[in-house]
């Protein structure tokens, strides 16, 4: 998972959850917002879910890894091909060398672009 992402409106100062906290309940118990982002100092400090997204997430969890253990244990067998031929190989090598050359293309700006331009 990335970073966790939340809107200004799931965000509550440290002083907001003491003084309306039955407000912030509410609005997670009727599913208004997901979570409420407890703020100290202007920066997240703690996160109140619904307590059924909790256990949901909790689940979640438990089966994700109850099922990586079970992948992991298990075994492949690769078979190795070495039989390439010259054309082949060569015809690799040029697709390389185009990727190569295309991604390099994209990497290039236009500098004489002004920023307005880029905003509208």
């Amino acid at each position: 998972m990335s970073l966790l992402q939340y809107s200004s409106k799931e965000m509550f100062s440290a002083t907001d959850l003491v003084r309306k906290n039955k407000f912030i309940f509410d609005k997670l118990n009727n599913k208004e917002i997901e979570k409420a982002v407890i703020l100290r100092d202007g920066k997240p400090s703690a996160i109140l879910l619904d307590f059924n997204e909790y256990e949901r997430i909790i689940e979640d969890y438990i089966n994700f890894k109850n099922n990586k253990d079970f992948v992991s244990n298990k075994k492949t067998s690769i078979t190795k091909n070495n039989d390439i031929s010259d054309d082949e190989y060569k015809a690799a090598l040029l697709e390389i060398e185009k990727i190569g050359k295309n991604s390099e293309d994209d990497k290039k700006v236009d500098k004489s672009e002004a920023l307005k331009d880029f905003w509208n």
